[in-house]
């Protein structure tokens, strides 16, 4: 789990091509028509990756194995909830962004990833992203990261959002040394998250909290039962009050994590939150207090809606 100051979003991503196909101008979150579009950018998603030849050798990855590097992708788009960012990384927001990318626009992250593969770049809604030679030679060498010793495809874009985007966590540490994925220079504070998804979305944020002060709310629930019905919702987190029984002789009190909020409801005299977190579905109940300790930040991407020919 990271200790460094980590943000906690709602993410709704990248405006593409496909968006500018007939589709119907929709509320992602009650309309039912939703699921097919997101069908289609899916089916759009795998028909890219069926075009490649997955024995083609990156003339810019050095270390990447493509056998490893596609099957990567392939997983990551037919199962978006299983994307995680390995055994004591600080890559958990880039994760979380990319959870959510996965599952509203995979198409535009396949686009991306496939040509940093093929051309050592790509080109964003808003940035340019081109990585480093310290990353494109580290890429494919990561060990003792659990399920990302083999997920190339999630070490090369970790790695590459990491070095492309930065805070103020970076600022004595901008270059890439072997074990930095563990280290500050892959944290990602609040700021920093929230500035990362503008690059990626001309959605509407709606942003509260910060790396030190809880938002000023009031009622968090409230607050946050409403944000759940404008859009997408993600929560930075302090860690030790969303799993306290992991903590018990170094307690930081500040954020550490963020997760992606899918559902939160009073249940008796309890509150039941439904989120993603670590490469999993989970839900627990917890306190209205609890809740309260947990949150420094809640980021919501409103409604992104696609306008029909």
């Amino acid at each position: 789990m990271q200790l460094t100051v980590f943000i906690i979003i709602s993410a709704f991503f990248l405006q593409t091509a496909v968006a500018q196909d007939s589709i119907p101008k929709v509320n992602i979150l009650t309309d039912h028509r939703y699921d097919k579009i997101l069908q289609a950018r899916r089916q759009k998603a795998l028909a890219m990756l069926d075009k490649e030849d997955t024995l083609a050798i990156s003339g810019h990855w050095t270390n990447i194995k493509p056998s490893l590097f596609f099957a990567n992708i392939k997983k990551n788009i037919l199962f978006p909830d299983y994307i995680n960012q390995g055994t004591s990384t600080n890559f958990c927001g880039y994760a979380a962004l990319t959870h959510l990318l996965l599952k509203y626009y995979p198409d535009a992250y396949t686009e991306a990833i496939l040509s940093l593969y093929h051309n050592g770049n790509a080109r964003l809604k808003k940035k340019l992203l081109q990585p480093t030679l310290e990353v494109l030679l580290a890429a494919g060498t990561l060990k003792n990261k659990g399920q990302l010793d083999v997920h190339h495809a999630n070490q090369l874009w970790f790695l590459t959002l990491a070095d492309q985007f930065k805070g103020y966590l970076n600022f004595v540490d901008h270059h890439y040394d072997s074990g930095d994925e563990n280290r500050i220079w892959a944290g990602t504070n609040y700021r920093k998250f929230n500035k990362m998804l503008m690059h990626f979305t001309d959605d509407k944020l709606t942003r509260r909290g910060s790396d030190f002060l809880r938002p000023f709310t009031g009622n968090f629930y409230n607050y946050i039962s409403e944000q759940l019905s404008q859009g997408i919702v993600l929560l930075y987190v302090n860690s030790k009050w969303l799993y306290p029984h992991k903590y018990s002789l170094f307690k930081l009190r500040a954020p550490t994590h963020y997760i992606v909020l899918y559902d939160m409801y009073q249940s008796g005299d309890m509150i039941e939150i439904q989120y993603w977190d670590y490469g999993l579905r989970t839900e627990q109940q917890i306190t209205r207090k609890r809740l309260r300790q947990l949150v420094f930040g809640v980021t919501t991407i409103n409604h992104a809606s696609d306008d029909t020919n």
